[in-house]
């Protein structure tokens, strides 16, 4: 708006030859597709315009995130045409991921959609499982009650993701609230941190909120949730970035540490930022003004901003992570990212051939897919 070189590559066998699973999966918005980039193409460091393999193109309109559940299915999060026509979340079951090589194009196994009730889905955009195996899934344009702000939180429960479809009511949805000042702010990247406590990203401001672990646990019907922690936004010195600043993506490494990405759409169009905060950063409760541990910022490589417009982010075991961009992925080596500055990608997939076309979510997938 939004392992080691074996670890990487991960193994061969099944349908798919050699290790064209244990890659990165992206959810390509304007494809409208989910693409595959096997994780043996982030081995060699540079620029390259390596083709998707495989990919999976439908039924989506506009695909906004790609995750993983406990058991290795995909889940992706469509958010539809603007006017909440085909916002929907799709399950593929993990035989049929393994077998995208040989059909390509499978019906999914399980849909979320046509939710009843209100708040309903307008369009959603990123999601995540609880240590219950709940899903939830955030959705930027919903229950637009106050002037400004809109957004809402909705939790599927694990008992109910089951069978061939779903069209009914939430378990439980997080609004802002009907006066007053709100909590949501165009809601994108939501995570959870090692103790269960759900982080939520305002992309439409300044500041990441967190719902502590008790009140999502709790979570029935509609309500507005008690804000446990607001981080606010570190404004800087002239010539700096902020801190939070339309916020994208977020997740906890294992040292539950914080990455989020920027897209710093006040600086200019093609500008970003990709950002750590310690957990002691951002412990304590109440209203924070977190110190970043790290703040990578864009460079030109081959004619591209290495940040341009971040949107997802994700992370290996190795603490490798991938960025997703404009039109193309910049992946970085761990060993680039413990200190702030302005590093070259190890990695840039990037032209015609990757068909990347305004990527958004996007996630490794388990070496378990081989």
């Amino acid at each position: 708006m939004m392992l080691l070189a074996i670890g990487t590559l991960g193994c061969g066998g099944g349908n798919s030859g050699v290790a064209p699973f244990a890659g990165t999966w992206v959810a390509n918005s304007g494809g409208p597709n989910a693409l595959h980039f096997p994780g043996a193409d982030f081995v060699l460091g540079g620029t390259f315009p390596y083709p998707p393999t495989p990919r999976l193109t439908s039924p989506f309109v506009s695909p906004q995130d790609t995750l993983f559940d406990s058991n290795n299915n995909l889940w992706v999060v469509d958010g539809g045409n603007m006017a909440g026509v085909g916002s929907a979340v799709f399950r593929f079951l993990f035989n049929q991921v393994i077998s995208l090589n040989t059909t390509p194009n499978p019906p999914p196994n399980f849909v979320i959609k046509a939710l009843t009730g209100a708040p309903t889905f307008a369009f959603p955009q990123f999601a995540a499982f609880d240590a219950a195996g709940d899903l939830w899934v955030s959705d930027s344009l919903t229950n637009p009650i106050v002037p400004g702000e809109m957004g809402a939180i909705f939790k599927f429960n694990a008992p109910h993701l089951t069978g061939a479809g779903f069209s009914g009511t939430p378990d439980a949805v997080f609004t802002n609230p009907a006066v007053g000042l709100g909590i949501f702010n165009g809601p994108l990247g939501i995570a959870f941190d090692a103790s269960g406590n759900l982080w939520v990203e305002n992309n439409g401001g300044t500041t990441i909120v967190e719902i502590a672990a008790a009140v999502v646990n709790a979570a029935v019907g509609v309500s507005t949730p008690v804000i446990a922690t607001t981080l606010n936004n570190t404004v800087p010195p002239p010539g700096g970035l902020d801190t939070i600043n339309n916020p994208w993506g977020i997740l906890f490494d294992n040292n539950n540490n914080m990455w989020i990405t920027n897209e710093q759409l006040s600086v200019s169009a093609c500008s970003g930022s990709v950002v750590e905060f310690t957990k002691a950063a951002i412990s304590g409760g109440g209203t924070i003004t977190p110190t970043a541990n790290v703040v990578i910022t864009q460079t030109a490589v081959a004619g591209r901003s290495s940040l341009c417009d971040p949107m997802g982010i994700t992370m290996n075991t190795s603490g490798d992570i991938v960025v997703s961009n404009f039109g193309w992925l910049s992946e970085y080596d761990a060993s680039q990212i413990t200190s702030s500055g302005n590093p070259a990608p190890h990695t840039l997939v990037a032209g015609l051939a990757t068909l990347l076309n305004s990527p958004a979510g996007l996630t490794y997938g388990p070496l378990s897919l081989k």
